[in-house]
C-alpha cells in the first residue's frame, strides 16, 4: 500500500492570498507548462470536447482556456468554497462560460464516463488519498479519454525553482528569497514521479508516462483511456 498522507484544504486566508498573490503568476507558469509538455494540441483540436480541471482554485487557468479554446465544455472544480465564489464571479466578469462547483477530487459528484479530458495542474499534492483520487478521476473519464496531471516533484533542485520563479516573472532579486519558502510548498508534499506508475499498477490501469523537464520542478503524467472497459 501507498502511504496516505493528510494534506487539508485551504483555510480562507490560504485561498486569498493563493488567489490574489500566486494565482495570476501561476498562469505564466501554466501557459509555458501546456507547451512545455506539448498539450496545447489536445485542448485546440477543433470539436466539441469536455474538460475537467480539478482543484481550479479561484479559476484563472481554467478561464484562461476556455479564452484561448471556446470550442471547450469546462467544468473547474475546488475543495475550497471561497475559491469557488472568486472562480464564478471572475467567470461572470469575463463572460465565460464555465461550470464551477465545490467538489473533493477523492469523491467526483459526476457520473462514470462523463469528461473527455480530466486534467489537474498542482493539485495531486492535496490529496490526501492519490490513490482514490486518481481512481475517481479513471472513473468520469470517457474511453478514449485523456488523464493529465501536472504537479511538483519531489527531487527538484534549488535551480528548477529559480527557474520556475524566473517563468513566473518574478523579479530577479527576489528569487533567491523565494526559492527555499517555494520548495517548503511544492516539495515537502510532492510525490515522486514513480508513485504514478505505481498507483497505475495498483489500480490496473495502463501505465501511460510520466514527463519531466529537466529545468523546471514539475512533471506530467499523462495516460489514455481504452475504448475498451478495463
Amino acid at each position: 500500500m501507498l502511504p496516505i498522507r493528510m494534506i487539508e484544504k485551504y483555510a480562507d486566508w490560504q485561498a486569498w492570498l493563493h488567489d490574489y498573490i500566486v494565482g495570476q503568476r501561476a498562469l505564466k507558469l501554466h501557459a509555458f507548462i501546456l507547451k512545455e509538455f506539448k498539450l496545447e494540441p489536445i485542448l485546440a483540436e477543433k470539436r466539441e470536447r469536455s474538460v475537467l480541471d480539478i482543484g481550479c482554485g479561484g479559476g484563472q487557468a481554467v478561464i484562461r482556456l476556455k479564452e484561448l479554446y471556446p470550442h471547450l465544455d469546462l467544468t473547474g472544480i475546488d475543495l475550497t468554497e471561497s475559491q469557488i465564489s472568486r472562480a464564478e464571479i471572475r467567470a461572470k466578469r469575463k463572460r465565460c462560460q464555465v461550470q464551477f462547483e465545490v467538489a473533493d477530487a477523492l469523491a467526483l459528484p459526476f457520473s462514470d464516463e462523463h469528461f473527455d479530458v480530466v486534467y489537474s495542474f498542482g493539485s495531486v499534492k492535496h490529496w490526501p488519498d492519490p490513490v482514490k483520487g486518481i481512481r475517481e478521476s479513471w472513473r468520469v473519464l470517457k474511453p478514449g479519454g485523456e488523464l493529465l496531471l501536472i504537479d511538483s516533484t519531489s527531487d527538484a533542485t534549488r535551480e528548477q525553482m529559480l527557474n520556475f520563479l524566473a517563468i513566473a516573472k518574478i523579479p530577479s532579486p527576489l528569487r533567491p528569497l523565494l526559492a527555499p519558502i517555494l520548495e517548503s510548498i511544492l516539495v515537502r508534499h510532492a510525490r515522486p514521479m514513480a508513485t504514478y506508475y505505481q498507483i497505475a499498477e495498483q489500480l490496473n490501469l495502463p501505465p501511460g508516462t510520466v514527463t519531466k523537464p529537466k529545468a523546471l520542478p514539475t512533471m506530467l503524467y499523462r495516460t489514455q483511456k481504452p475504448l475498451g472497459n478495463i
